[in-house]
């Protein structure tokens, strides 16, 4: 079985549920187009409130695992009883934790999801932490097994100094890394961390976040999946992958570019689709190469997740993935 190290965050996720809120279109903007507010003062009710474990590195994780790929999420939490909760449903999720640590006088962390059911959509307000503290020299020289690949996600102010170890041991081991730039590496980090794109196999993105780091490293480009695909291309990436929300989602490499659109389900909630996205497209990469056959299952794997409230909730396993396979496959358009 292939094996991923799984670093980035691990939280407590807590899912407040609005029958609807107030909606601002933000033409002023290109990636913050739509503003949610409330009135000052005002006491609204809920429709529920859902603790779920949730975070980048357990999501992908469990997704992985589920795909049959041994993962080790690499997190740390604090000692606290959040910090004791989040391990222990991190648990629940058989994925390896033995990696995890306990350090730090920093909180776990937390996050508070303000979610609009009749648009859809969410708020995430986050505190404490799960990745600043996490010793990631002292993980890496802990770990002597194989591993095929390395997933990075949310990293945060030390991350150039992460990332330059990362890419270090992935070539000592000759593991491959898959890359999803956090709000805070693109606003701050992109031109160092840029030396180190060539040793990235794939990079996810979602479309606002293509824009950004377009922007924020003055490129010119237009705003359309088959050239923001190919500007991210250029920066040095091996395949890049775009998801799109509603749109679906698209793929470049060396043999071209694909879109493929979402599967019709019941959404509830939409945390955690970017995240099983990944993991079920990772994990038919890592069974195949095949570029296809990743999208569907990344596909498949996002639509059942946004019928669950909990971004762990609705993950299929490998064979539920292979089930819808042949179908999507017939559904993705070559994009010129």
């Amino acid at each position: 079985m292939k094996k991923v190290i799984c670093i980035g965050s691990a939280t407590k996720d807590i899912f407040i549920t609005l029958n609807e809120t107030k909606i601002t279109e933000n033409k002023k903007s290109l990636t913050e187009k739509k503003l949610m507010s409330f009135e000052f003062g005002a006491k609204i009710y809920a429709e529920n409130l859902i603790e779920e474990v949730g975070g980048s590195a357990v999501n992908v994780a469990a997704g992985l695992n589920l795909g049959e790929v041994r993962s080790f999420v690499f997190a740390r939490t604090s000692k606290s009883e959040v910090g004791k909760w989040v391990e222990k449903r991190i648990g629940k999720l058989k994925v390896k934790k033995n990696y995890m640590q306990r350090r730090g006088s920093e909180p776990s962390e937390v996050s508070a999801i303000i979610s609009d059911k009749a648009n859809l959509d969410h708020v995430i307000m986050r505190t404490g932490d799960s990745v600043e503290w996490f010793d990631l020299e002292k993980a890496l020289n802990k770990f002597r097994e194989k591993v095929d690949w390395i997933y990075v996600g949310s990293q945060k102010k030390n991350s150039l100094d992460k990332m330059k170890k990362i890419v270090e041991f992935a070539e000592n081991k000759k593991a491959k890394i898959v890359f999803i730039p956090s709000s805070y590496q693109i606003e701050n980090d992109l031109e160092v961390l840029s030396a180190h794109f060539e040793k990235i196999e794939i990079i996810f993105v979602n479309r606002d976040e293509a824009l950004e780091i377009l922007q924020n490293l003055e490129i010119e480009f237009k705003d359309e999946p088959s050239n923001l695909l190919q500007e991210i291309k250029k920066l040095g990436f091996e395949k890049v992958v775009i998801t799109d929300g509603a749109k679906g989602a698209y793929v470049c490499h060396s043999e071209g570019s694909f879109h493929l659109g979402i599967n019709k389900t019941k959404k509830i909630e939409t945390v955690g689709a970017g995240d099983a996205f990944a993991s079920g497209f990772l994990s038919a990469y890592i069974d195949s190469a095949d570029i296809k056959k990743s999208l569907a299952w990344g596909i498949a794997n996002s639509g059942a997740v946004l019928t669950k409230i909990g971004s762990t909730k609705g993950l299929l396993n490998k064979k539920e993935m292979k089930n819808q396979e042949t179908d999507l496959i017939k559904k993705i358009k070559p994009i010129k």
